[in-house]
């Protein structure tokens, strides 16, 4: 039995790019959480944990089995174990092969999950230090009224896109220009900026 499973933060964020492909497997199992939850802590995810009839679990990108990479490592660890083969469409990985557990993917997913893992890190420090910077210099006023989300929160629902945005941005992209490859509305991208983040 193939399945494919997908995750995003919150329920108004769209599933279309994660479930392109949906109709290539058996059953899809979608959760509306942080990524910060455990896998086996999600409603949807602990279907899948649990379900004895799995042979293939595919997802779009590693971030989907969980924000840290000891979650990560546990995670394909458990299906692993159960010979359950894990694909990660955006690497072209699968952590199984012939039955038997794919080593050079293992290598992938701890390397590219350390390296996610740190650039998170790094974000919040730079988010810290801008803050840190604007106080001393009496520039920061806090939140503006009506804004209810954190940095930390923020961080965690735009992962990806201001991975993209930054990677745009540095390539020298206009800020026009990088909403529109990365299909993201340009208040957003300003919302990266004013949060030091881009």
């Amino acid at each position: 039995m193939k399945v494919k499973y997908t995750r995003i933060s919150t329920a108004n964020q769209n599933t279309e790019r994660q479930l392109i492909n949906q109709k290539d497997f058996d059953k899809v199992y979608i959760d509306v959480c942080s990524g910060s939850i455990p896998f086996a802590e999600r409603s949807e995810a602990m279907k899948v944990w649990n379900n004895e009839n799995i042979t293939q679990l595919a997802v779009k990108d590693i971030d989907r089995l969980g924000r840290s990479l000891k979650d990560i490592l546990n995670t394909i660890e458990h299906f692993t174990a159960k010979g359950v083969d894990v694909y990660i469409e955006s690497l072209g990985l699968h952590t199984m092969v012939n039955g038997k557990k794919n080593d050079t993917a293992s290598l992938m997913i701890n390397l590219l999950g350390s390296i996610a893992e740190h650039e998170r890190n790094m974000i919040r420090e730079r988010t810290q230090q801008g803050r840190e910077i604007a106080k001393k210099k009496n520039k920061f006023k806090g939140r503006k009224r009506g804004a209810v989300m954190s940095d930390d929160k923020f961080l965690q629902k735009h992962f990806n896109e201001i991975q993209l945005v930054k990677g745009l941005l540095k390539g020298g992209e206009s800020i026009l220009n990088a909403s529109k490859l990365a299909n993201v509305p340009r208040s957003l991208i300003y919302s990266m900026k004013n949060r030091n983040l881009v």
